[in-house]
């Protein structure tokens, strides 16, 4: 079938829209191993010219959804139009379809959602769809017809990552993502140990209990392969960056992988710390096989924000020792904050800055708190009457999602831009090195036009 994928996804903090994502990397490489002719345009709000667009270039048979939780009004306004102008099948899947499956099963033209890891079963779904004289009920995916709702149990986990193909990148223009930031993006398995009450890991968890391994790896030389393959097809990898949040929690595979990777792979890598993971060991091993930069979740400065609220498990003096171990093995770091989480104050945020001026990290990625759909933290907001009136549309304009009496979204508001010009941040940069640039830019094409 010609399948057009839609991705919603947000365009915050500057990452490029469509975006590569490896589990759904992989599932685009599934569906070309079986001949689907496929198409790909992300989507972070609703763009009726860039929809049109998208439909008369791949002129499809079926629309692929990938919904993220956060890009639930664009999905809705997109699918609307093509449920009223195109009668297309419309299939989902992503984030949102499995915190929400019957919400998302409620979208306009919506007729099936794939839950969770959709490898096997949305594959196997859409084969179906070729003959109606088949069944079409599978596993993981619920159904929407004349006849009700189909709600099929979820299969087993795919715990052989090795089994699976690499994931697909020329449709998110990934040889474009190279040449400005000279960065290869790799996983290296799924799942998480943590269970953070902000991360929706531990709810895709508890629908998998009983059906497989949840943290799974691939081995070192599946990685390994697959860095070999995508430096030979793309110019310029500078770096590997390792997505996953749990890369340096099991010291068993990590010590086996860094170990492979120090002998047939030469390019620095940045990867994810848990400081409350960063021993001596662990730091020593990432230095010794090239790794120069981590990003390392502080969250909060509080106890209470940062263990009791978002059970993290981690005290202020795991913190400090880890950063003090990366300043001396010389790997540069990013410490990712959150600020107006549940209980904040105004005494909690100065907190939190002086802790960021006493650890003294490369970069600081300060983001408004946001309660994101499926976790425990956000069951916590809805509880306590602190959700935003506005909702989503907080995590698009980069802004707090939560509204608590006692530490306004305003407060909160000011505190972050006060951040973000007095630490070195990703996220932003003061006003006069914004002029300055700009500056500079503008008076080099006022004398290149002299030039010529």
């Amino acid at each position: 079938m010609r399948i057009l994928v839609f991705q919603f996804v947000p365009d915050v903090r500057g990452k490029p829209v469509p975006r590569f994502e490896p589990q759904l990397g992989i599932l685009l490489s599934l569906l070309e191993r079986r001949e689907h002719q496929l198409s790909l345009e992300g989507l972070a709000r609703f763009d009726l010219g860039k929809i049109k667009a998208a439909l008369a270039r791949a002129l499809p048979q079926l629309i692929y959804a990938d919904i993220s939780a956060v890009c639930v009004a664009a999905a809705r306004r997109t699918l609307e139009y093509i449920e009223q102008h195109e009668f297309l099948p419309i299939v989902t899947g992503g984030s949102y379809p499995t915190v929400d499956p019957a919400g998302c099963l409620s979208l306009p033209g919506v007729q099936a959602v794939a839950i969770g890891e959709p490898d096997a079963s949305l594959v196997t779904y859409l084969e179906r769809m070729k003959d109606p004289a088949v069944g079409q009920i599978v596993s993981g995916v619920w159904l929407r017809d004349e006849r009700g709702t189909a709600r099929p149990e979820l299969p087993p986990l795919v715990e052989d990552l090795n089994s699976l193909p690499f994931a697909h990148r020329d449709l998110f223009n990934y040889s474009e993502h190279i040449r400005q930031t000279g960065q290869v993006e790799i996983a290296t398995g799924r799942g998480c140990p943590q269970k953070c009450a902000y991360c929706v890991n531990e709810l895709v968890e508890k629908l998998y209990e009983g059906r497989g391994v949840w943290v799974r790896r691939r081995s070192p030389g599946n990685i390994l392969a697959e860095l070999a393959q995508l430096r030979e097809r793309f110019q310029g990898v500078r770096l590997v960056r390792f997505l996953d949040h749990a890369f340096a929690l099991d010291g068993d595979w990590l010590a086996q992988f860094l170990m492979a990777y120090k002998r047939q792979c030469d390019l620095p890598f940045r990867c994810h710390l848990r400081t409350n993971a960063a021993d001596d060991d662990t730091v020593r091993r990432l230095a010794e096989a090239g790794c120069q930069f981590v990003d390392v979740e502080v969250l909060s400065s509080g106890n209470l924000i940062r263990n009791e609220i978002f059970e993290m498990d981690l005290s202020g003096e795991q913190i400090r020792a880890a950063f003090a171990r990366l300043t001396a093995a010389g790997i540069r770091s990013r410490a990712i904050v959150y600020l107006g989480a549940p209980y904040e104050s105004e005494a909690s945020l100065a907190e939190t800055r002086a802790l960021l001026l006493e650890l003294k990290p490369d970069l600081v990625d300060v983001r408004p708190y946001y309660p994101w759909p499926g976790t425990r933290a956000r069951n916590l907001c809805h509880e306590q009457g602190w959700l935003h009136a506005r909702g989503e549309e907080q995590y698009h304009e980069d802004r707090v999602g939560i509204d608590m009496p006692a530490c306004r979204p305003d407060v909160v508001a000011t505190f972050i831009r006060r951040l973000r010009n007095e630490l070195p941040t990703t996220l932003d940069v003061p006003w006069w090195r914004r002029w300055s640039s700009a500056s500079r830019s503008a008076w080099g094409q006022v004398f290149q036009r002299r030039r010529l």
